[in-house]
C-alpha cells in the first residue's frame, strides 16, 4: 500500500497529476505527443494524493485497461500497440498530406512520430488473462 502524501507535497502532487493529465489529453489530439507515459505519470502522483480518484482513473473505459496492464504486467497488449501504430500513421499521414504546414514542420512531426513508433515497439507485451498458464 502506498502512503498518501500530506502538506505542501500534496499540493505539488495534485499540480503534477493535473499537468500530466492535461498533457495526455493534448497527446490524444496531437500526433507525435505521447499519451500513455503522461497517463502513467498522472497515476503515479494521483495514487499518492487520492487513492480513490486513482482507482476511478484505473476504471476508465478507454485507458483503464492499458493502465492496469502496465501496473500488473509492466507491458501493453499487442492490440494496443497496433492501434497506436494505426493512429500515428493516420494522423501524421493526413497532416503531411492535407495541411499547408512548411516542409520543415512536417519533417519534425514525422521524426517525432517515428520516434514514438520506436518507443511503442520497444514496450514489453502484456499477455491476455486467458492466455496465462496457471502455476
Amino acid at each position: 500500500m502506498v502512503e498518501t502524501v500530506r502538506g505542501a507535497k500534496s499540493v505539488l502532487y495534485w499540480i503534477l497529476a493535473s499537468l500530466f493529465f492535461a498533457l495526455a489529453m493534448i497527446g490524444v489530439i496531437l500526433p507525435g505527443i505521447p499519451t500513455t507515459p503522461f497517463l502513467l505519470l498522472m497515476c503515479y502522483f494521483l495514487l499518492r494524493v487520492s487513492p480513490s480518484l486513482h482507482a476511478k482513473a484505473m476504471a476508465w473505459p478507454v485507458v483503464g485497461g492499458p493502465l492496469r496492464d502496465w501496473q500488473d504486467q509492466g507491458g501493453v497488449r499487442q492490440n494496443v500497440k497496433r492501434l497506436a501504430y494505426a493512429m500515428v500513421t493516420l494522423l501524421v499521414g493526413s497532416t503531411s498530406l492535407y495541411s499547408e504546414l512548411p516542409v520543415a514542420i512536417k519533417s519534425v512531426i514525422a521524426c517525432a512520430a517515428i520516434f514514438g513508433i520506436y518507443v511503442v515497439a520497444r514496450l514489453p507485451i502484456a499477455r491476455d488473462n486467458d492466455s496465462q498458464i496457471p502455476q
